[in-house]
């Protein structure tokens, strides 16, 4: 009985160090984001893509972040905006989306630069910086929700940009449970992402 009761109190403590462990690798590796502005303005606003609907339509999360995006450009605090996304979970490229909409509320297309491969956050910043470099932009605002801005953070840095990040507004409608699924199912996807060797 004694015996059993070493083997599972040792099972368990071998587990809470396992797991105490990869939490200090997780928050080492996954800084705090970039929420510093060390300017007036940037020069572009990033926005990450996320899905459209099926009929070509922004969700919700999509447009918070555009209208983030527009927000600051309105302000003069970026003077163009670089939106970013391909067609990745539908035909509807979400780029393409996402410049409908700035449109709509009032950006000149002239105002306006679409990258249209990305299919992961990583790309979203990869291509953003190739792209910021042909277009003479030094610096960004990397406008994401709240609960993907460390993931978009860690990418920033990689790509070698100088930047800030910015969330954008929750939807209305968004409850907390489903706030908390989103920032832990990224966590654990960016998790499971460094065990694979993709940071």
């Amino acid at each position: 009985m004694k015996q059993g009761k070493r083997r599972v109190l040792g099972i368990c403590g071998g587990t809470a160090a396992f797991v105490f462990a990869n939490l200090m690798v997780y928050s080492l590796m996954f800084r705090r984001p970039k929420k510093h502005w060390e300017q007036d303005s940037y020069d572009c606003a990033v926005v990450c893509g996320c899905r459209a609907d099926e009929e070509g339509r922004p969700t919700e999360i999509l447009k918070s972040r555009v209208e983030k995006a527009v927000d600051l450009w309105r302000n003069q605090k970026v003077r163009y905006l670089l939106l970013s996304g391909g067609a990745v979970h539908n035909a509807h490229v979400e780029a393409e989306v996402m410049k409908a909409y700035a449109m709509e509320l009032g950006v000149p297309e002239a105002y306006i630069v679409e990258e249209k491969q990305a299919v992961s956050t990583y790309h979203n910043l990869k291509y953003a910086a190739g792209i910021m470099k042909s277009c003479g932009f030094a610096d960004c605002v990397v406008v994401t929700s709240g609960w993907h801005l460390r993931k978009a953070d860690h990418y920033a840095r990689r790509a070698g940009l100088r930047y800030v990040m910015v969330p954008a507004d929750e939807p209305k409608n968004r409850k907390k449970p489903e706030l908390v699924r989103l920032y832990m199912e990224t966590a654990f996807h960016m998790y499971v992402n460094m065990w694979k060797g993709l940071y």
